[in-house]
């Protein structure tokens, strides 16, 4: 009589050890799936088994070779990768040396969409000129054959730099199209534009009003982490983490396109109490599904101004 067979064992067997970056979150991306994390770990690569529709973390991992992701180029600026004058990538995982300001560099994509550094490369007279121009606080209108990528890396470093002086927090897409002016202008053009832009956020506060309103949409099913987390999904955002506040109201911080947002929207129906971006007091004509789509807008037609963080 044959014996019986083990399939446990055997599935057991199959199921090797595979090694991924994980960017925070519920899930974590394979070549060929979606999966979702056990215990949620600090940002990392990490050697996962597999069980089913589940990765659970066994230990930290050295990086994988990259060679078969799609490269992007371009140059470095406070953890993120210019690629162009529009084409902005956050550097998804702290590498282990920090490229310097300005640098040349090439990142690998991921499967998830998300950047990682693969290595910092050789550069020549342009980004020595940009990075004296940047610490002089001085504008590169005058500096030749600076790629487009460069130029949009040193406006933003220009107006990351002022916003840590003036305390005056800015993200490359609140920057958007005016990249290219601040590259010109130099510092001044950067602090003009950071005291508009709080001045603009400081409006909003004072319009905004966080009260209880009755909520427009229909009552969802399970528990508000999962709805926040699914509905951010099914937009192409990713939940970072959610805590519940009074009133019923949860706060979501979440990831869209390398830019992170905070969101406070209502736990039972996800109707957006405070977006976290200047929408003029439309807030709450929106739901969390909505919110990503409306971001993205934002961003193209350079209208992001982000309020909480």
């Amino acid at each position: 009589m044959t014996p019986p067979v083990d399939y446990r064992s055997f599935l057991g067997a199959a199921s090797e050890p595979i090694v991924l970056p994980y960017f925070g979150g519920t899930r974590v991306e394979a070549a060929d799936r979606r999966l979702r994390v056990g215990a949620p770990v600090e940002p990392g690569w990490w050697r996962f088994r597999v069980e089913g529709r589940r990765a659970i973390v066994l230990e930290p991992a050295e990086p994988i070779d990259l060679a078969d992701r799609p490269a992007v180029r371009g140059h470095h600026a406070a953890g993120w990768l210019f690629a162009s004058g529009r084409e902005v990538h956050r550097i998804a995982l702290p590498p282990a040396e920090e490229p310097a300001p300005l640098a040349r560099i090439t990142g690998r994509v991921w499967h998830s969409g998300d950047l990682l550094l693969e290595s910092i490369d050789f550069e020549d007279e342009a980004e020595e000129a940009a990075r004296r121009a940047l610490e002089e606080g001085q504008g590169i209108g005058a500096v030749r054959g600076v790629p487009p990528s460069l130029r949009a890396a040193f406006g933003f470093a220009v107006a990351e730099a002022a916003g840590r002086a003036l305390d005056i927090p800015i993200s490359p897409r609140e920057a958007g199209g005016r990249v290219q002016e601040l590259a010109e202008g130099g510092r001044p053009a950067a602090d003009a534009f950071l005291r508009a832009l709080a001045e603009e956020r400081r409006r909003y506060q004072a319009e905004l009003r966080y009260q209880e309103v009755r909520a427009r949409a229909r009552p969802r099913t399970g528990r508000p982490e999962d709805r926040a987390d699914a509905a951010l999904e099914a937009a192409g955002a990713r939940m970072i983490n959610c805590r519940r506040l009074g009133g019923g109201n949860i706060e979501v911080r979440f990831q869209l396109d390398g830019e992170r947002f905070v969101s406070v929207v209502n736990g039972d129906t996800l109707q957006v109490m405070d977006a976290g971006i200047c929408l003029a007091g439309a807030d709450r004509v929106l739901t969390l599904d909505s919110l990503p789509s409306v971001i993205r807008e934002a961003e193209r037609t350079d209208q992001l101004n982000i309020t909480r963080r």
